[in-house]
């Protein structure tokens, strides 16, 4: 006889109609920037999402549902009227923002919606609210909660948070509405698995409270980066070379990114025992209740600045290290960026551009043999100590078609090294390169050539002109150095 067993599911209770009044449908004008030509802006495009009234007369929803938005409304369940709004704060990290309308007295009508106090849990049942393709009413699906886990999240296109799995329908203009579990929010709805058939993913509560406890303060400093990489350490002989025999517990650490907080503080080859009081098994687990989780997620619940105390191995000994959650921010990382123009300089018809996500994505159908470097050193940046004193990695993109740049096809897609003699280590130093020419010629030299491009610096003012005339160009450059680094985390602290 053949037994099937059915998952058990917790049924949740039905939603009460006034938390749909708390739903509003989130209409937004983008313009992406065009990272082939970052003179300009890309076509104005309309989106659509969901968010929700919280406390403090704010809606909470996705960031990508307002990234790069010029232009936001907001219109509530069962009103025809939109009301304008602005982004307050947007965690692209977590793919979480903070609305606020111009004129709120329209909220004193909707209750602020109420947050569950834990993850619920495998087989219960939640309900997405909000306002997916299909239609334009409200929409409201159940599902069931079938995992929870580590997961990429897209929008970043680098991070890595809990999520919680759902079969709950979630599709475009789902995104940033409330997922609801026995009428308490315990996530939001913000992404799918492509092919996949009813996975859906939620933003979980831990996730949340981290975004809305970060901005109290008036500021968003985003999620602190040990930059710890881990190896397994149940290999025997691996344990006797690190003097690590007669411990059951510890993972080694492998290699630390020097943009993390433990950078001087933790070094490969420890034995990392315990971190905040939780042991920290073989393969880099903890136990958190009586969930088996990478200890990473100890990291994901501090706030950046907050301590960590650390049990570790090294060379046989037993160390105890404590360090705040400090680091800056890794520009090698590359994560998807937001809400800021390319930065760009064109000199003679001469495109440099740094490394970005959004440089990367615009590659994929050049020669493989020729943007090759480029990826090298977008991928192995920290790992092969590639940097050096680099803040960028600053590339000659293209060139727009004129006699005085018509030879310098050869050195396209190639890695500044040196402009007149000026270490190129960030963008503002073309800049400061170009100033500085060397008997009327400009020298670029690339890394892996010894042989510079050379150009008449007498003909380049000629050139820019017509240049900016023929494919109108409005502005030869366009630099952040005159915006605040944000890097500089410790200064924003309170």
């Amino acid at each position: 006889m053949c037994v099937v067993l059915m998952p058990f599911i917790l049924a949740a209770q039905p939603i009460e109609p006034r938390q749909l009044q708390s739903v509003f449908k989130i209409h937004a004008t983008m313009q992406r920037p065009d990272y082939v030509q970052p003179w300009q802006a890309s076509a104005p495009a309309n989106g659509s999402g969901t968010g929700f009234l919280i406390a403090g007369k704010r809606l909470l929803t996705n960031a990508h549902v307002v990234s790069d938005a010029t232009f936001i409304e907001v219109q509530r369940h069962g009103d025809s009227r939109k009301f304008p709004a602005r982004v307050l704060f947007a965690g692209h990290d977590c793919d979480l923002a903070v609305l606020v309308l111009e004129d709120d007295s329209i909220l004193d009508e909707s209750p602020p919606m109420v947050f569950g106090d834990t993850l619920p849990t495998l087989g219960e049942e939640v309900h997405a609210i909000g306002f997916p393709m299909g239609g334009s009413m409200l929409s409201l699906t159940r599902g069931v909660v079938s995992r929870i886990d580590m997961n990429g999240y897209a929008h970043s296109g680098v991070d890595s948070h809990l999520v919680i799995q759902t079969d709950a329908a979630i599709n475009p203009g789902n995104s940033g509405g409330p997922v609801v579990l026995n009428n308490k929010v315990v996530g939001v709805a913000f992404q799918g698995m492509m092919g996949g058939q009813n996975i859906g993913y939620i933003i979980p509560l831990p996730v949340l409270n981290h975004f809305l406890d970060d901005i109290a303060d008036g500021h968003y400093h985003g999620y602190p980066e040990l930059g710890v990489d881990t190896l397994d350490s149940r290999n025997p002989a691996l344990r006797r070379a690190l003097q690590a025999e007669h411990e059951t517990r510890g993972a080694m650490v492998n290699q630390i990114n020097p943009y993390g907080a433990a950078s001087g503080r933790l070094f490969s080859g420890d034995i990392l025992l315990s971190v905040d009081g939780h042991d920290v098994a073989p393969d880099a687990t903890i136990k958190l209740g009586e969930v088996a989780v990478n200890f990473t997620e100890l990291v994901e619940r501090k706030q950046w600045g907050e301590k960590m105390a650390f049990e570790v191995l090294r060379t046989g000994k037993l160390e105890r290290v404590e360090f705040p959650l400090d680091n800056s921010n890794d520009p090698f990382a590359f994560p998807n960026e937001y809400d800021s123009p390319p930065e760009y300089i064109i000199s003679g018809g001469l495109l440099f551009m740094p490394i970005s996500r959004g440089l990367l994505s615009t590659l994929t159908n050049q020669d493989p043999g020729k943007v090759q470097p480029i990826f090298y050193y977008a991928q192995r940046a920290t790992i092969d100590d590639l940097a050096g004193e680099r803040q960028q990695f600053v590339v000659l993109r293209g060139r727009l078609p004129h006699a005085y740049n018509s030879y310098v096809e050869p050195f396209l897609f190639n890695i500044v090294r040196e402009v007149n003699g000026i270490a190129v280590n960030k963008m503002s130093d073309i800049r400061r390169g170009l100033a500085q020419p060397s008997d009327g010629f400009h020298l670029i030299y690339f890394e892996g050539s010894d042989f510079p491009l050379v150009l008449d610096v007498s003909q380049t003012g000629v050139a820019d002109k017509e240049i900016m005339e023929r494919y109108g160009i409005a502005a030869l450059e366009r630099l952040s150095d005159n915006k605040k680094d944000k890097v500089d985390k410790k200064e924003q602290l309170p």
